[in-house]
């Protein structure tokens, strides 16, 4: 019998925000430390996702990536996820940018796919403005699960933290604005940008210091 898999997307309308980065992060560190089979779909035109995957995979054409990704428009991934996606344990969505926030948008669709999203946000006034615009796209996503009786949950967190008053600004407006903020946030580091299909962050002791605390509340919220 095939299983229902987590879908997730760590995603935000707006563009800049490390959202793809994050997604290949926490995706290889759940296959890793949790032996699940864990497929990221790159709904992006630009997919980077898949450039960076397949980019690695001819590199080490001998090894075996902790994960798998694939490439798909947004309207195909309803038809995918019905029929492929009991093959997965986890499957995150790579949301492109919004720039039309209408309700039956394709890629404001993608949203009620899943079960699960987290929003990365970067410690500023216009990061802020644009998230809690997006957290109404969110709402009528929620509404629409609560009527379908369908498990969904929603949270946020600070990506590329520093030592700057407007990250703690921005935390405040958003959790105002009734988004649910994680108590941990990933620091502006270079660990945090290169990322590996690999390779789990928490493979390596700087990796598993500054990524592991994230890691776990992430786990523990969206329950994996």
């Amino acid at each position: 019998m095939a299983k229902d898999p987590k879908v997730i997307s760590i995603c935000n309308s707006k563009g800049g925000v490390g959202k793809s980065v994050v997604t290949m992060m926490v995706a290889t560190a759940i296959a890793e430390q949790k032996n699940k089979k864990v497929l990221i779909l790159d709904c992006d035109s630009q997919a980077s996702v898949l450039a960076m995957y397949e980019q690695e995979v001819e590199y080490y054409p001998d090894d075996t990536p902790l994960i798998e990704v694939e490439a798909l428009s947004p309207r195909r991934v309803n038809t995918f996820l019905k029929r492929f996606g009991g093959d997965y344990d986890v499957i995150f969505i790579d949301i492109p940018r919004m720039t039309d926030k209408k309700a039956d948008n394709p890629t404001v669709m993608l949203l009620y796919n899943c079960d699960g999203i987290l929003v990365p946000v970067i410690g500023s006034g216009v990061d802020a403005i644009a998230t809690q615009e997006f957290l109404e796209i969110i709402e009528e996503c929620k509404t629409y699960k609560a009527e379908m009786e369908e498990n969904f949950v929603c949270h946020g967190f600070i990506n590329r933290r520093n030592l700057r008053k407007s990250n703690e600004e921005t935390e405040t407006e958003l959790r105002q604005a009734g988004l649910k903020m994680f108590s941990t946030s990933l620091s502006d580091l270079r660990i945090f940008t290169t990322p590996s299909v690999f390779q789990s962050p928490l493979a390596t002791a700087e990796g598993l210091r500054r990524f592991e605390p994230f890691y776990k509340e992430f786990c523990r919220k969206f329950k994996l």
